[in-house]
C-alpha cells in the first residue's frame, strides 16, 4: 500500500467525527433555548461547518428557483448559494481552531442557524 493510498480513510473518519458531534442535536429540543454547550459541540459545529457548508449551494439555487424563476435562481440562488458556503466555511475554520477555549462566551454559536442542515431547505406551495 503507498503512503498516498492509506490517507483516504482519513475523510471517512473526519466525517463521521461530524455526523456523531451533531447526533444529539437531532434529537434535541428546538423549543430550549438554555442549552449549554461545550468545546466538543463547538468542535463538531466547526468541523461540519467546514467539510458540509457546500449545501448551501443548491439549497439556495432550488429555493430561490421555487420563489421567483429558473433564471434567478440559477444567478442570485447560485450568488447567495457560494456567499453563505464561504461564510459557514470561514465560520467553521474559526471554531474549529478555537474549540478548545470559550469563544465567545460559553461556547455559543457564531452563527446560526449552527448547522447547514437546520437551514430552511425545500420549500413546496
Amino acid at each position: 500500500m503507498t503512503h498516498a493510498r492509506s490517507l483516504y480513510w482519513i475523510p471517512g473518519i473526519v466525517l463521521a467525527a461530524v455526523m456523531l458531534a451533531g447526533a444529539p442535536l437531532a434529537h434535541a429540543d428546538e423549543s430550549s433555548l438554555t442549552k449549554t454547550y461545550s468545546a466538543g459541540d463547538t468542535l463538531g459545529r466547526g468541523l461540519a461547518n467546514v467539510f458540509l457548508g457546500f449545501i448551501e449551494v443548491p439549497r439556495n439555487i432550488h429555493n430561490t428557483t421555487t420563489e421567483e424563476s429558473l433564471l434567478v435562481g440559477w444567478t442570485v440562488g447560485l450568488g447567495k448559494g457560494v456567499g453563505y458556503t464561504v461564510l459557514r466555511f470561514l465560520v467553521g475554520v474559526y471554531e474549529t481552531v478555537t474549540f478548545p477555549f470559550p469563544l465567545p462566551d460559553d461556547f455559543v454559536p457564531v452563527y446560526q442557524p449552527e448547522y447547514v442542515w437546520q437551514a430552511p431547505g425545500p420549500r413546496y406551495k
